[in-house]
């Protein structure tokens, strides 16, 4: 990664505590048990050496219903202000990776059997950092 650019890497949704995306992030590892409550969504970071300097950059993540055609802001999480700092990123190499995980309860009614995904959007104040990337679809069930 060029040392002084940052990207959002990936963004999945998986079973609370899990760390390989989930397509079902809320099915029952049993059959005949009820759904999970919630789930988790992880967000990648990796960022260049040179960006580690304590500045502050906005993420913003939202959620669409693909089923309806609607957002729904009842699953997007609740991101805290943001800087590019060490902690929390991690040195791994010439490079910086933060890996985040929201909980993210599900609706009691409403989006059950409806197909979602997520769109996040990184950027520093100076627009010189910008990233874009959509999660693959899932479905809550």
């Amino acid at each position: 990664m060029n040392s002084q650019d940052a990207r959002i890497a990936r963004i999945y949704t998986t079973q609370t505590g899990n760390k390989v995306s989930d397509p079902t992030p809320n099915a029952p590892d049993v059959a005949g048990k009820p759904p999970a409550t919630a789930y988790d969504l992880v967000v990648e970071i990796e960022a260049g050496n040179n960006v580690i300097d304590n500045a502050p950059y906005t993420l913003l993540i939202t959620s669409l219903d693909d089923t309806t055609g609607t957002a729904v802001t009842a699953l997007d999480p609740a991101v805290p202000a943001q800087k590019f700092s060490s902690p929390p990123f991690t040195n791994v190499g010439l490079d910086f990776v933060l890996v985040r995980a929201f909980s993210i309860p599900v609706p009691a009614a409403g989006v059950q059997n409806h197909l979602f995904h997520y769109n996040a959007v990184m950027y520093n104040s100076n627009f010189q950092i910008v990233s874009v990337l959509t999660s693959e679809q899932f479905l809550l069930v």
